[in-house]
């Protein structure tokens, strides 16, 4: 089986947070040295879900999705759509918060980006 795209692996933590990540997105301060999608939400719901994943020691990044279909979708069709990235080395944590804070999100305000 061969990749697509080609990643040396071995130097990853030294190529950092962009070599995974789309420009032009925003994080909440934490780091690690692999990434993985996790969700696409509204733009009003980034903030909030990257403050909580801050609180929850989980490394979060967001920027304007490119497409829809991710299995943890959670948004309206009309909706601006950002993609939700976590650390690789937190995501059940990541899994558990959303969980928790999605729920707790619906019906918020409609006027923040990504």
């Amino acid at each position: 089986m061969s990749a697509s795209v080609s990643r040396p692996a071995l130097r990853a933590h030294q190529l950092g947070r962009l070599w995974w990540l789309p420009a032009r997105g925003r994080g909440n301060g934490l780091d690690d040295t692999a990434w993985t999608q996790i969700a696409d939400v509204r733009a009003d719901h980034v903030g909030p879900l990257l403050e909580a994943f801050r609180l929850r020691r989980v490394p979060a990044y967001a920027a304007t999705s490119p497409r829809p279909g991710l299995r943890h979708s959670h948004r309206a069709s009309a909706d601006p759509t950002c993609r939700i990235w976590v650390g690789a080395s937190a995501y059940g944590r990541a899994e558990e918060a959303l969980l928790v804070i999605l729920p707790s999100l619906r019906g918020g305000r409609r006027d923040a980006g990504c």
